[in-house]
């Protein structure tokens, strides 16, 4: 491939980067504005949460087929344009006067929506665009690039909701939108031309769960995902109103409790390739998981006081390591055994699973919240974290040393002629 791919990576990783500081401000934000501005329940934060993340159950799967029929640049800056309205409609109805519960909710659920389009899309477009060679150094910039922005991005949504309030702060993460959907529009690479698959649509996401189930990597990736979804979110769900009525945190002080533990994450992204050459890859993935799933046992140890937020932050910084160090190798993984003609609805199949889980978690967290108290969701979250790991454990990535030493996919033609086997 050329090495105009570099221009047009780019303009994705800039926009791209825009897009995840304003992701950054919206998830302190959008539960400061439930809970300061709307004075919502733990109840009701679950149920913000599991409709934030519902369109993935709802849509995922045929998304993921439609995403394979699609050039997906255009799927992409579509959606982003559609999540920068939604969003942009809540600081206008706090402007009115209009905001309601209600109204956030359903604004949250629309900007889901666009959003499964998006990280469909965008996580089956990267190979179009980058060659194979280059594509963990691609995830592992777009990767600092996250952590970057949730260095900058909660500290800077704290110190917004503090300035000019929850509602309006974000009206940074509408704009953030606008500056992705221009980074893909700049991208002169074009897609290899969409063939048209003829079998049924529940045929074609039938083999997207087929194959991420009958490949072993996938299978260990994705019940590690799955397991920490549910369990992160739980924590999630009730951090921000654990942190703001128990330990008595401005919402500025909790921004930039998560921007100091979001170094790790950033240090995770910058360290992850380095340390997967030395001690290989399937043990990178193993020791990165279990730092991440210890680190926040730490958070329901937290008590109204001094000491309060540099424990969370400590807390942050070592999660932050571990699972981001881990992420960039399952994302590039997933992409070097998958099939470019299966990665939409293998993608979709991944994600329905993974972050179906979330909305589970929504509701949960807030069930726990309401039943055993703010600090006993926490303690039922983060002890929930330790078994995540198990997946990877127990799984052949453990053994593997490169990625070069990953399994190929056989040519259809020779599945065809041969059983297939599970690695």
């Amino acid at each position: 491939m050329a090495e105009g791919w570099r221009r047009d990576f780019n303009f994705v990783w800039a926009g791209e980067t825009a897009s995840l500081v304003g992701t950054q401000v919206y998830q302190l934000a959008m539960p400061l504005t439930a809970v300061l501005t709307l004075d919502a329940t733990p109840a009701q934060l679950g149920l913000l949460g599991a409709l934030t993340f519902a369109p993935y159950v709802v849509l995922g799967l045929p998304v993921g087929v439609l995403v394979d029929r699609r050039q997906r640049r255009g799927v992409l800056i579509l959606s982003s344009l559609g999540q920068a309205l939604a969003i942009g409609a809540i600081p206008l109805l706090a402007a009115l006067d209009l905001l309601t519960f209600n109204r956030l909710m359903t604004l949250a659920c629309l900007a889901g929506t666009a959003r499964v389009f998006f990280t469909i899309a965008y996580r089956s477009y990267l190979p179009a665009i980058v060659p194979p060679e280059r594509l963990t150094g691609a995830n592992s910039r777009l990767t600092a690039s996250e952590s970057v922005a949730e260095i900058g991005g909660p500290g800077l949504g704290g110190a917004l909701v503090q300035l000019v309030g929850a509602p309006f702060a974000l009206l940074v993460d509408a704009v953030s939108y606008l500056a992705s959907a221009l980074g893909f529009s700049a991208v002169r690479k074009r897609e290899k031309a969409v063939r048209a698959d003829p079998a049924p649509l529940r045929s074609q996401v039938a083999q997207g769960f087929r194959f991420t189930f009958s490949n072993g990597y996938l299978r260990a990736t994705l019940g590690e995902a799955a397991s920490y979804n549910l369990c992160w979110q739980i924590v999630l769900t009730i951090l921000t109103l654990f942190a703001v009525k128990e330990l008595d945190m401005s919402p500025g002080t909790l921004g930039l409790v998560l921007s100091v533990g979001a170094v790790g994450a950033l240090l995770g992204a910058a360290f992850t390739d380095r340390l997967a050459h030395r001690v290989g890859l399937g043990r990178t993935l193993v020791i990165a998981a279990v730092i991440g799933d210890l680190a926040p046992l730490l958070l329901p140890a937290a008590h109204r006081g001094t000491w309060a937020a540099p424990l969370l932050a400590v807390a942050f910084f070592v999660q932050g390591f571990g699972i981001t160090a881990c992420n960039v190798h399952t994302m590039t993984i997933r992409q070097t055994v998958t099939p470019e003609r299966l990665l939409g609805r293998t993608n979709a199949a991944y994600l329905f699973v993974a972050l179906g889980m979330k909305p589970v978690g929504s509701l949960l967290g807030g069930w726990l919240g309401t039943h055993l108290g703010l600090r006993g969701a926490l303690v039922v979250g983060t002890v929930g974290l330790l078994s995540t790991s198990l997946f990877l454990i127990l799984s052949p990535l453990r053994t593997v040393r490169t990625l070069n030493s990953l399994r190929p996919e056989p040519p259809e033609e020779a599945r065809a002629a041969t059983p297939t086997s599970t690695p």
